[in-house]
């Protein structure tokens, strides 16, 4: 049997086809709106209240469900809200990459002029292991203008019963700028350990100090009498050799590991002089270092 449909009804059930296709792609652009907003106030209710660790582990648990993707924010363009007060909030793709390869997804709410972060505010996010599971967050307080951080800020990440790490200094467009003060509190069975380390950035990246650290060495060395053993040279190169083992350079050092065996500078079995670098230098790969998470 032959079933003809006429002009008049393929021209109708057309018309019906295409309103059902509108209607749904209508839906689905409200629901994702309407998922937009609720994160937004969720987000910015935690932030004004500086709860960020609840902040970070709700961006963490929408992460892990799927659901922070089906906003539509790591297609690259944020999903912002002015709230036409001087404030506004959002959520930003950044540079980083999750282990899963997706792009990092950061909220930020403060000062807000037509869309663009300005005046002060604070970025947040979690902090992540290898696996990809959350261990932690990442803030960052402080200065904005052109819609990067530029001025003072501070940044801080915390990995849960081992560390936080507190950096202030100076931001030029997302970059760490001059002198970093970094503020290291270490989780140690239950006990706590402090220090204020200092390192200097110039447009992002972060300076060498290893001769710096190479004269300190060898003081030690003159103190305890025994620097015909060894040159400063020799040291210099030694740690040149060491921190390229690491991947990079030494930029940043603790001064007030000094004479003890264990942390930095001792003897060995033959009296020789040594040094235990890893515990009193840290290396970096010489790449640019920002405010992490922040959109390049």
């Amino acid at each position: 049997m032959n079933i003809r449909i006429s002009k008049k009804s393929s021209v109708i059930l057309t018309s019906i086809i295409i309103s059902i296709v509108i209607i749904g792609t209508s839906s689905i652009h409200s629901f994702a709106q309407s998922n937009v907003g609720t994160t937004l106030n969720t987000l910015q209710t935690y932030a004004a209240t500086k709860e960020y660790s609840k902040a970070a582990h709700y961006l963490y648990s929408m992460y892990k469900d799927g659901g922070l993707f089906e906003l539509g924010v790591d297609s690259g363009a944020p999903a912002i809200r002015d709230n036409k007060d001087g404030t506004g909030c959002g959520l930003y793709q950044g540079v980083d990459r999750f282990p899963n390869g997706k792009p990092v997804i950061y909220f930020y709410y403060g000062g807000m002029t037509g869309g663009v972060r300005t005046g002060s505010g604070v970025i947040i996010s979690w902090s992540w292991n290898s696996d990809g599971y959350e261990n932690g967050y990442y803030s960052f307080e402080g200065e904005f203008a052109d819609d990067l951080p530029n001025g003072t800020g501070t940044a801080t990440e915390v990995v849960y019963y081992l560390y936080t790490n507190i950096t202030t200094g100076t931001y030029t467009n997302g970059l760490e700028d001059g002198v970093m003060v970094e503020s290291q509190i270490k989780e140690v069975l239950e006990e706590f350990e402090y220090r204020d380390l200092t390192y200097t950035s110039v447009g992002g990246v972060r300076q060498d100090k290893t001769q710096e650290v190479a004269d300190h060495i060898y003081k030690q060395i003159e103190d305890y009498g025994v620097e015909a053993s060894c040159t400063k040279e020799e040291i210099l190169n030694e740690l040149r050799a060491w921190s390229s083992l690491q991947g990079g350079y030494i930029y940043m050092y603790d001064p007030n590991y000094t004479n003890v065996c264990n942390h930095g500078f001792g003897f060995d079995e033959e009296d020789s002089p040594f040094c235990n670098y890893e515990w009193c230098v840290w290396t970096t790969s010489g790449s640019t270092e920002g405010v992490r998470h922040i959109v390049s």
